[in-house]
């Protein structure tokens, strides 16, 4: 009897994932955009999310907080940058850096954050989840330092790290072995019987693609904070949406993964 039941919790957690990721990918395909799907443990990330963090999932789940510490997941969506976008980035044109190129990645950015935010939304509403989007609505104006973002999202990189959709990378993004760390994510909350990922090590090993490309990265070790010195740098380089992204081309195009990685194709 517990084996005929093991085998019926199995089979629902089969139907429930194949559905979503289905929907997904469906919405990718109808879009032509490649992406990637996983679904972690919510009890291991709400542990390794800091505090202000845990605390917004407390305060979004409210009575069902204590239910998804025993039952529930986060599922966790990415979605790639193509090639053509990635290479606009730290383009330079005469020797002098081309900052309309740049901001081609800028636009993309934002434009894969609104198309998170809609498949989230659509997930999250037809399969009774809650839908974490990419980034937080607060803008960079408002914004005196990098701390202020934290109690306003969580960290969808965890989500997706501990869905086993990569390896935290020492640009401290998530390397996917498909895409590298060209991805954006969203995240989503549910409580249905589901099949989940597991964390995995990092796979970076000695290459410095990222760090060497970036001093901030390069130097993370001894400042005090270094998201801090990336955003001002962020806001030095005057781009209206305050990205970069060297970090990222770096990985694709000098890592040690660099002709392996599809986003190539």
């Amino acid at each position: 009897m517990k084996k005929m039941k093991n085998m019926n919790i199995s089979n629902i957690k089969n139907k429930n994932t194949s559905e979503i990721k289905k929907y997904f990918f469906d919405y990718l395909k109808d879009i032509n955009y490649k992406g990637i799907f996983g679904i972690a443990n919510f009890s291991s990330v709400f542990n390794h999310l800091i505090s202000e963090q845990q605390n917004r999932l407390k305060k979004i789940l409210k009575d069902q907080f204590h239910a998804f510490i025993t039952t529930g997941s986060i599922i966790s969506i990415g979605i790639c940058y193509d090639i053509k976008i990635i290479e606009n980035i730290n383009h330079v044109n005469q020797g002098i850096i081309d900052k309309d190129r740049w901001e081609v990645y800028g636009n993309e950015y934002d434009h894969i954050n609104n198309l998170l935010r809609k498949i989230s939304s659509d997930i999250a509403l037809i399969f009774n989840g809650i839908a974490i989007p990419p980034t937080t609505e607060t803008p960079p104006s408002d914004v005196t330092n990098v701390t202020d973002y934290f109690a306003k999202t969580i960290s969808h990189r965890v989500v997706a790290e501990f869905s086993g959709l990569g390896w935290r990378g020492k640009n401290k993004l998530l390397i996917n072995e498909k895409y590298g760390p060209a991805v954006r994510f969203a995240s989503i909350l549910i409580n249905i019987p589901l099949l989940q990922g597991r964390k995995r090590e990092s796979e970076c090993f000695a290459c410095r693609a990222c760090l060497d490309i970036c001093p901030i990265l390069n130097n993370k070790q001894s400042l005090d904070d270094y998201r801090e010195h990336c955003r001002k740098y962020h806001i030095r380089f005057e781009s209206y949406f305050k990205v970069c992204g060297k970090c990222i081309k770096a990985c694709i195009y000098n890592s040690i993964y660099k002709d392996i990685f599809y986003l190539k194709e």
